[in-house]
């Protein structure tokens, strides 16, 4: 029997307070949470099990219906790059293995990225008249502490906790999460995530550096970019790129941080500039000691910035940056890391083409003509001078 199962279902407990939903894997469907419940919800709820079990059993549940779909469109699926486990013998539909937590705050943010929505950007909620209701309880938020520190203290495994948002440098509820972290989880158990648009302006970047200080543990922080210089201002619709260059700096040079990891979220109108920002990476942190890493996810919402609707001509821009990593004599790149992004790479690089339409110029104009109605600019139509 042919099993289904990903590591995810078992190691992953991903909370939306703002929404009032849990999930198991960011990709999978999220489940509302109950007005009472306890805190075994968050890893042994009834349709976690249900999950589990199916995918044991060889069914493909539809909680995992994104994977199916890229598998049906001949794409690699998340659960391909991210699933942990080579069997499962040992995986019990009713024991959770977590060592993946994520928290996701609320929609404040500075920019408003052509592929983001309102739910994610405070920004692009006031460009579109849309009000996001946010339904935080702080009953739930109180559970889920209580969780999260009996969860961590009594794991036999290091556990990494990942804070994402908007933008969670930004959010008022990050820094009281982290201060509770801080106080009443062993941090020595936790590996701690931040992930950020590298936007921030310096009394933002200093209370963050600033909170970090006493969390005593490994602390990475993902930076969000995929796209060089003019390209980066208009696909992340509000980024200084002076300033974000200035924050890499600081973030390379901060005692409080270990690992910098950029996560490259590719889109058809940035893939042209992608071996330029890569380059700019391996460039800029050359100057500092800290290690650094790439991981590199393809935008399939909305369908228009996808990079499989272009011509595999496109795939050049993919092998240039493979060029660039292999030549790249920096040890400061775990070998791990190097050959995890070499593995994306490989799957971008599939992806350029699989959906190809003849048209794909017409369709990224008429989706840029519709964000620069929004955005009441008429800059944007600058992308489209690379993609031919």
């Amino acid at each position: 029997m042919k099993s289904f199962a990903c590591s995810k279902s078992w190691t992953d407990v991903a909370i939306d307070f703002k929404k009032r939903k849990i999930g198991h894997c960011c990709k999978s469907q999220y489940y509302d949470l109950p007005d009472d419940y306890t805190s075994d919800f968050f890893t042994n709820s009834k349709k976690i099990q249900e999950r589990r079990r199916d995918s044991l059993n060889g069914l493909k549940h539809s909680d995992c219906q994104k994977c199916w779909d890229q598998i049906d469109h001949g794409n690699v699926p998340y659960m391909e790059w991210h699933n942990e486990w080579k069997n499962f013998d040992n995986a019990k539909p009713d024991i959770p293995q977590v060592n993946f937590i994520e928290i996701d705050l609320d929609n404040t943010c500075d920019l408003s990225c052509l592929y983001c929505t309102a739910d994610y950007s405070s920004k692009i909620a006031r460009e579109e008249g849309v009000r996001v209701k946010d339904n935080t309880r702080q009953k739930d938020v109180e559970i889920y502490k209580q969780w999260l520190v009996d969860t961590v203290n009594n794991s036999k495994q290091e556990i990494e906790i990942s804070f994402l948002g908007g933008e969670p440098t930004a959010s008022k509820f990050f820094y009281e999460l982290l201060d509770h972290i801080v106080t009443c989880v062993d941090t020595s158990k936790i590996r701690l995530e931040v992930m950020t648009n590298g936007n921030s302006k310096k009394f933002l970047l200093d209370k963050f550096l600033n909170a970090l200080q006493p969390a005593k543990c490994e602390l990475n922080l993902t930076v969000s970019n995929e796209s060089f210089k003019e390209h980066s201002e208009l696909i992340r619709y509000g980024l200084d790129w002076d300033r974000f260059e200035n924050n890499i700096h600081t973030y390379a040079s901060s005692d409080v941080i270990q690992h910098i990891n950029f996560e490259l979220t590719v889109t058809n109108m940035g893939l042209p500039s992608l071996p330029q920002y890569v380059k700019w990476v391996f460039e800029t942190m050359k100057d500092h000691r800290k290690t650094f890493g790439f991981h590199a996810l393809p935008v399939d919402w909305p369908n228009e910035m996808d990079i499989a609707i272009l011509p595999t001509s496109f795939k050049k821009y993919i092998d240039e940056v493979i060029q660039i990593v292999n030549e790249q004599p920096n040890p400061k790149i775990p070998h791990y890391s190097k050959q995890n992004f070499l593995s994306h790479l490989d799957s971008l690089s599939k992806r350029v083409g699989s959906n190809y339409k003849e048209n794909y110029k017409d369709i990224v104009r008429s989706i840029l003509e519709k964000k620069q109605n929004v955005k009441r600019t008429d800059k944007l139509m600058k992308l489209l001078d690379d993609l031919s």
